[in-house]
């Protein structure tokens, strides 16, 4: 099963892939697509099973652009995704067979029902007794001083052990899941109105400039352009 994820913005795909990825889906069941026209031509050969497209994007918007990629994947699921709930959108969207109108910032459980009601649920990630422990102690601790070390203790693995599985079992080192998460939540709280520096030490980094760089190392943007809107 392919999910499609079409927004002009780096951090916003990185956000919704981030929570579908939470969500039980493969990493390498999702695609991206920068554009209408790249949706386009992305839809014709991948045949996604949902696509859940930006609706304001330069050039072909959400709606021209599912208009001109329906025909050549029917079986699609077409989930707009908007910062602007405005009626005229989703009688357009309704007009063109969208199937769900979502609103930024998209809500983990607003995602999680919207995949419920498509009928389109991941397959339930494989349980890890041996990685669970320390994968839960990342989730709570992101923000705070967490370790290697006090994750394989919890674990009852070494270190060294411990990051060589993480990573093969993973994808990632566990500095790189840590960053992933601590980015995604610096991306939300940014999109709530916090400042740059406030969003940083929110998520576990008290120096600025190292916060900027793991920003951009995970987006593409640096935080002070994407609380500026910049593309």
């Amino acid at each position: 099963m392919r999910l499609l994820i079409v927004d002009d913005e780096r951090p916003a795909r990185f956000v919704l892939r981030s929570m579908l990825e939470e969500l039980g889906f493969e990493p390498g069941s999702l695609a991206e697509a920068a554009s209408g026209a790249e949706l386009v031509e992305a839809s014709s050969s991948l045949r996604p099973a949902c696509a859940f497209v930006d609706v304001r994007m330069p050039g072909l918007d959400g709606l021209a652009a599912i208009e001109a990629a329906a025909p050549a994947s029917p079986g699609t699921a077409w989930v707009l995704v908007s910062g602007f709930a405005e009626f005229e959108y989703a009688r357009t969207a309704i007009r063109l067979g969208v199937h769900e109108y979502l609103l930024k910032p998209v809500r983990p459980e607003e995602l999680s029902a919207c995949l419920g009601r498509l009928g389109i649920l991941p397959r339930p990630p494989e349980e890890d007794p041996v990685l669970g422990p320390a994968i839960d102690y990342l989730r709570r601790n992101y923000n705070a001083d967490a370790s290697v070390a006090d994750a394989a203790e919890l674990s009852g693995l070494s270190p060294n052990y411990l990051s060589a599985l993480f990573r093969r079992r993973m994808g990632m080192t566990i500095s790189g899941y840590l960053a992933r998460l601590r980015v995604e939540e610096a991306t939300r709280l940014l999109r709530g109105g916090l400042s740059v520096a406030a969003a940083g030490k929110a998520v576990g980094y008290s120096d600025a400039r190292h916060f900027a760089r793991k920003f951009k190392a995970c987006t593409g943007l640096l935080p002070s352009d994407f609380l500026a809107g910049r593309r």
